[in-house]
């Protein structure tokens, strides 16, 4: 069984990571650096994470343990669209760039992250995810969808109300032609 201060120091360890996501691209974040967001010894990180892209998986999987965590059964289109506009200065900060030396790392981690809520039998899964598992090659189709969310967001400031209800308004309807087919 895991103690209460175990459990403590790893999410004060995540959390950490979570705001420097917030800021900071992952290639630019040092263990270091998360060590001084936690008040933590670098000898205490290595207890709890191999290194931060284990973390990273960890900051991803709290992310939505906390939205899949209200209880509903299915989540709406606009509760999607707003998970995705909500966590954009984390994710986007994930975002795999071909140019960076941590590309391999980067990739792999959003492959497995991406695979794992795809195959994962949860009753809290939207049905967007039963989509895209049925999709030919689901890993391809998931990669392009939020590769996509991703550059849409892009294109919008999201602190401008009326970007934030347009481009809302267009992943709402992304996600209901995904729901619709087939």
């Amino acid at each position: 069984m895991v103690s209460y201060a175990r459990l403590r120091t790893r999410n004060q360890i995540t959390m950490a990571m979570l705001t420097l996501l917030k800021t900071h691209r992952i290639e630019n974040i040092e263990v270091t650096q998360i060590c001084e967001a936690a008040f933590i010894k670098r000898s205490t990180f290595y207890r709890y994470f191999h290194d931060k892209i284990d973390l990273t998986e960890a900051v991803l999987n709290k992310l939505m343990d906390d939205w899949q965590s209200d209880g509903q059964t299915e989540h709406t289109a606009a509760e999607i669209a707003d998970f995705f506009m909500d966590n954009y200065d984390v994710l986007s900060h994930l975002r795999v760039d071909p140019h960076n030396r941590h590309y391999a790392e980067n990739q792999q981690l959003l492959q497995n992250w991406l695979m794992t809520h795809i195959t994962e039998e949860n009753e809290n899964t939207p049905s967007v995810i039963y989509k895209i598992r049925k999709a030919h090659d689901p890993m391809l189709t998931s990669t392009f969808l939020l590769e996509g969310t991703f550059g849409v967001l892009a294109q919008a400031n999201l602190s401008n109300q009326r970007d934030r209800l347009r481009i809302k308004a267009f992943l709402i309807e992304v996600v209901e032609g995904i729901n619709q087919s087939r």
